[in-house]
């Protein structure tokens, strides 16, 4: 099954506990692969972006396409 990029933004974003890290505001792909390259999350209210384990600006935080584990109603990292 196909998935659009725009489908998905907005979508939530939880990691491997199903805890919710954020929304998803952008991403991008591998154009040789088609594979998801990273994601662009701004994270939850209650998140500290610098405790997270991934490069950040501001509320938003950038998460390598080998961190998704599955793509369903929400998110899943692997992290």
């Amino acid at each position: 099954m196909a998935i659009f990029g725009r489908e998905i933004l907005g979508n939530v974003v939880v990691d491997r506990t199903g805890a919710v890290m954020g929304s998803l505001i952008d991403l991008s792909f591998d154009l040789n692969t088609g594979l998801i390259s990273e994601l662009l999350v701004e994270v939850e209210a209650g998140l500290d972006p610098s405790a997270l384990p991934f490069e950040h600006a501001g509320r938003s935080v950038k998460i390598p396409g080998t961190a998704v584990a599955r793509i369903a109603e929400n998110i899943h990292l692997n992290v």
